[in-house]
């Protein structure tokens, strides 16, 4: 009876111990979870709550560990720029068949003009315009899937953003 004792004693601490240590995991794990939204947010390193994490990680997140991903106000402040890199190289890369329209191009590329409101079209101007919106809007998915349309030099030029 008292080996019988020892047993079941043994075996509710295995259990509660096995208990403990799922709850310390889960812990763990929603901790690191809160760090790296953290550092997503703030656009900090987060290398340590990935491996306090565990598990399968996205490659694209633990390629930016150690320096962390832009913060949508950091792509918000590049994307003009880039998008004025972006629509050079497409004019470049295509500036017309007719001289006028060689002549119009070359005049947007030398003062960088470029459509601001959204607007319907498959050009890269109109395609920039929208993805500036979903920028703005805070719509990142939005934003790389218009910038995916654009001509392969326009894509090349944004890149790094």
């Amino acid at each position: 009876m008292k080996q019988r004792q020892d047993c079941q004693a043994l075996d509710a601490a295995d259990a509660l111990r096995a208990e403990t240590e799922a709850a310390a995991a889960a812990t763990r794990r929603a901790a690191a979870l809160t760090r790296l939204s953290a550092a997503l947010e703030s656009g900090a390193p987060y290398g340590a709550a990935l491996e306090d994490l565990g598990g399968d990680i996205p490659p694209v997140l633990a390629d930016a560990a150690q320096s962390g991903l832009p913060t949508l106000a950091s792509l918000q402040d590049s994307f003009p720029q880039a998008a004025r890199q972006a629509l050079d190289a497409a004019i470049q890369a295509d500036m017309g068949a007719g001289w006028t329209e060689r002549v119009g191009n070359f005049l947007r590329v030398q003062t960088g003009a470029r459509s601001l409101e959204p607007r319907e079209g498959d050009d890269p101007d109109a395609i920039l315009s929208r993805a500036e919106a979903a920028v703005n809007a805070g719509d990142r998915p939005a934003a790389l899937a218009e910038i995916a349309t654009l001509p392969a030099p326009a894509q090349e030029a944004m890149a790094d953003w």
